[in-house]
Order: C-alpha cells, then sequence, then structure tokens
C-alpha cells in the first residue's frame, strides 16, 4: 500500500514539473529580456531559444558508475566539454566555473559542475587540473553515445560542441537553456547565475 502511495506521490511530482517547468523557463527568460524587446539582452551568454531539454546518454563517471543527465536535474548544471587532457584554455573555464559558483556563497550548493570527456578517461594533464576542483564531476563514454551527446550541445551558427571551449548552463529541468563562448568573462556569469538563483528557487 506505502509503495503504492510513493509511486503515486511520484506521479504527481512529475506531472506538476511537466506543467510548471515551462512557466519557471518563461519567467527566468522575462527577467533576462529588458523592455524593449529581445534584440538586446540583460544576460552576458547566449541564450539557447527555445531551450532544449537534454536527453539522457549512458555515460560513466570516472569511478566507472553510470551517468545520466538526469541525475543532475533539480540543480543548475555548469557543464564543459573538452578531451581527456586539459589545456590552458581548458584550465581557464574551469577555474572559471569553479569561482563563478563559489561567488553565489550560500546559493552554490545549488550549482554542479559537469566535465564531459569525449575521448576516454581523464588523462595525467586532466587529472592534475582536478586537484584544484574539488566536486566537479568527470564523465566520459564510448563513440556512439559521446556523438549523441555533442549533438545535443551543438548550437546554430556557433562552433562545433567538441572544440567550442564554450561553457553550457543546464536548468533544474534538464534544459540547455545558455551557453558561453570561449574566453567569456567570468563577472558576466556571476551576474547571470545571480540573477538566475533569484529567480528561480527551484534548484
Amino acid at each position: 500500500m506505502e509503495n503504492k502511495k510513493g509511486k503515486g506521490r511520484q506521479q504527481l511530482l512529475l506531472l506538476m514539473g511537466f506543467f510548471v517547468a515551462p512557466i519557471i523557463i518563461a519567467i527566468i527568460m522575462y527577467n533576462l529580456v529588458p523592455e524593449g524587446g529581445p534584440t538586446k539582452t540583460k544576460n552576458h551568454g547566449d541564450l539557447v531559444s527555445p531551450a532544449r531539454p537534454l536527453i539522457d546518454v549512458p555515460l560513466q563517471l570516472a569511478s566507472g558508475k553510470d551517468f545520466n543527465f538526469s541525475d543532475m536535474n533539480k540543480t543548475w548544471v555548469m557543464i564543459y566539454i573538452g578531451d581527456a587532457s586539459c589545456d590552458k584554455t581548458c584550465a581557464e573555464v574551469l577555474y572559471k566555473m569553479r569561482q563563478s559558483r563559489l561567488a553565489q556563497r550560500g546559493e552554490h550548493l545549488r550549482i554542479k559542475r559537469l566535465y564531459i570527456s569525449t575521448t576516454g578517461k581523464a588523462k595525467a594533464s586532466l587529472l592534475k587540473v582536478l586537484k584544484d576542483h574539488p566536486g566537479l564531476e568527470v564523465v566520459s563514454g564510448k563513440g556512439k553515445e559521446i556523438n549523441l551527446v555533442l549533438k545535443q550541445f551543438e548550437l546554430d551558427n556557433k562552433d562545433a560542441a567538441k572544440s567550442a571551449n564554450r561553457l553550457y548552463l543546464v536548468d533544474p529541468f534538464g534544459n540547455l537553456m545558455m551557453s558561453y563562448e570561449k574566453g567569456f568573462d567570468a563577472t558576466g556569469l556571476i551576474k547571470d547565475m545571480t540573477l538566475l538563483l533569484k529567480v528561480s528557487r527551484i534548484g
């Protein structure tokens, strides 16, 4: 009987999420777009419009455990796509991710960070950088799965996700909603995250 009640609650929550998510996203988008129209936005990143739901693809954590994008639902997620090594550009993005998260102070626990390696498990250069980034999850997968992942992060008129060195932002409902180009200003990301966390109490 209790199991049935538990399943019923889960189904109700999923149903509520299905209807509430578009409303929350609409509120966020409204706050990011000032009066005068969408041609000039308050945000510092590039909005993904419409927001794009990420589809689960079987990947693996460094520990060998299975990972799906939905495992990070209910939190904001900063995502970087790189390879098994980590060069200067990669290290700079990871640093900006970490500092932008910490800048949210008590709200930083609502944000997770994910590194997607397109060429397998982390090599020495990436492992060395990761020592300065506790809590950053690293996932990898087989060629077929990685290709499916990359397709979901391809953006119109932007460089291929595999080599773009962009930071991607996913909302608590699992929607890819914003990205930041190579060399982005961390101050802008901090301001965007502060606004998003303020507007949405979910995640």
